[in-house]
């Protein structure tokens, strides 16, 4: 082979190497000219992927301007935007509001006084002054009448003990009384011994049930050594099961505010210990809706010691505000759609404000826009591939005469100076600010545009979506279905690449067979080379041993 190293010629002195080289790269010619035509067909595959990528940019902007979605865009306007903010559906009437916002919707809040922290007694312990569980406390036999469930169906427990009782007996009386069962002979009250923070003791009175439920509720009065579990009550006015919340005696304030928190059937309000920082008693419980308006208001129970802050004395709950003079109120500041129609409210303070809404014709400019570009980078491509752009270059572009891409220009320059069929002022591109240049290029007057949207913009949506009831197809269709025929399995671009690549199959076939042909001919050619070069040997060795024998013998005969 060329330029390797080799022995072939060294026996015969020939340069029998470089002439079987000089003949294999005569025979390669073919080869090498298949390749260049392979190289050729790559060319031309990747000058049109370059063009199916602009069409494929050009039908996506004409897809958009098709979709009637894309023309019923609105956009809001607020003069005060510190006042409240506004979003508008798609496609209602441009109009404009008035609006005053007088109050907006607060959460209903109560609040306890104030105490030392979260540690303090929210239900208090008994003070009994009993040092001790065994202390006897009856001096005469007494009764216990132990009320127990909701008021209107309150039963009485009665259990009576003889004088000299402690209160480990009375308790164990109360719980092993027939009276203290249900129509089952469950339990229905326990009784308790603890101790208080003095170390007194009493007997804690609790319903077996949890007492969270309104009939589970325990009272008893008019003994200071027997206290049972306080139930009290909370309620909003858009739910009509309350939530129950029993307490222990001594239970704090950080207590309260986790057992209504992780209460059953919370109605939705929350309970929160809150450092004012107001003197020695700087910590309150507050109880604060989770909603606003009046319909979020709260209503607790009489023995839960709290008063109202936010909505008291009757003082609405409710957001309250005028659009165009007509008076409306609502639970909420934010979503609010029920008003004006198609637009949503977010109240963010009291003022007065003006709403408008409009056309938003950005979008369809933005999309005429990138449709004229894109048009432009087509041609720019195409002339680029096709060698029009480059005179001095003597390189045959790849698209250079192919005049089925030449054809597919001249058909979308067709496409894009269509007329639609319409009785409005706009039927074609050239009316809405477009031009065609010398040159095949479009060129965009943005004034012109600009003026179009805002002074006729339903005629520009006509003039691209057309009129379905008549008929009538807009350009949107027109262009994207043109160009949709272009980049379709069957189109002139991807035809195209479908000839090449079936050109650079048979061709790949073909170099792969004259190159094994042309590599088993040279196998046998240097194998004949090779034996020529060995017998030129023998010749040459033969042809020096007469001539030695030959100078011998004429040196005897002197």
């Amino acid at each position: 082979m060329a330029g390797s190293i080799t022995t072939l010629g060294l026996g015969s002195g020939l340069e029998l190497q470089s002439i079987l080289d000089q003949l294999k790269e005569v025979d390669q010619a073919s080869i090498k000219s298949k390749e260049t035509q392979k190289t050729a067909l790559q060319d031309k595959i990747d000058a049109y992927n370059n063009v199916n990528a602009k069409l494929f940019n050009l039908k996506s902007n004409a897809l958009s301007l098709s979709l009637e979605s894309d023309f019923l865009k609105t956009s809001v306007s607020i003069s005060d935007e510190e006042v409240l903010s506004a979003t508008a559906n798609d496609g209602i009437a441009a109009e404009s509001f008035d609006l005053n916002v007088t109050k907006k919707a607060r959460y209903n809040s109560w609040q306890t006084v104030g105490v030392e922290s979260g540690t303090s007694p929210f239900y208090l312990a008994p003070q009994s002054g009993i040092a001790g569980a065994e202390e006897s406390v009856t001096t005469t036999d007494q009764t216990y009448d132990i009320l127990y469930g909701a008021a209107e169906s309150q039963q009485t427990i009665s259990v009576s003990v003889d004088s000299g009782k402690n209160l480990t007996q009375i308790a164990e009386a109360i719980n092993d009384s027939e009276n203290n069962k249900d129509d089952d002979g469950t339990q229905l009250v326990n009784a308790s011994v603890e101790k208080n923070d003095n170390d007194e003791y009493y007997i804690r009175l609790s319903a077996v049930a949890g007492g969270d439920s309104v009939d589970e509720q325990v009272s008893l009065a008019g003994f200071d050594y027997i206290k049972p579990d306080t139930t009290f009550s909370i309620s909003r006015a858009d739910n009509e099961d309350p939530m129950y919340v029993s307490l222990a005696p001594g239970a704090t304030y950080s207590d309260t505010v986790a057992a209504i928190n992780t209460g059953t059937g919370n109605p939705g309000v929350t309970a929160t210990l809150v450092d004012t920082g107001q003197g020695d008693a700087p910590y309150r419980l507050t109880l604060t809706s989770n909603d606003t308006g009046e319909k979020a208001r709260i209503t607790v129970s009489d023995n839960l010691p709290m008063t109202q802050v936010n909505g008291a004395d009757g003082d609405s709950l409710n957001s309250a505000f005028t659009v165009n003079g007509v008076e409306y109120q609502r639970q909420t500041n934010d979503a609010i759609t029920d008003v004006i129609s198609g637009v949503t409210l977010n109240l963010k303070k009291t003022g007065e404000t003006t709403i408008g809404i409009q056309k938003d014709t950005e979008t369809v400019k933005e999309n005429i826009t990138a449709l004229v570009e894109n048009f432009n980078e087509l041609l720019s491509t195409i002339a680029e591939e096709s060698g029009e752009t480059d005179i001095e270059n003597d390189t045959d572009a790849p698209l250079e005469n192919d005049y089925t891409i030449t054809g597919m220009v001249s058909t979308i320059k067709n496409l894009f100076t269509s007329s639609v069929n319409l009785s409005s002022e706009f039927t074609s591109l050239m009316d809405i600010g477009l031009g065609l240049n010398q040159d095949g290029t479009l060129s965009l007057d943005e004034d012109k545009l600009d003026q179009t949207l805002a002074s006729n913009a339903d005629g520009v949506t006509a003039l691209f979506i057309g009129k379905e009831d008549s008929g009538i197809k807009g350009l949107g269709d027109i262009l994207n279905d043109g160009i949709t025929d272009m980049v379709s399995s069957t189109g002139i671009v991807t035809t195209g690449i479908d000839e090449a690549e079936s050109k650079m199959t048979r061709l790949t076939e073909d170099i792969e067979t004259a190159t094994e042909q042309l590599d088993k001919r040279y196998e046998t050619m240097t194998e004949s080379f090779t034996r020529l070069d060995t017998y030129i040997q023998q010749l040459n060795a033969q042809s020096a041993y007469m001539e030695s024998m030959i100078d011998s013998f004429n040196k005897t005969t002197e």
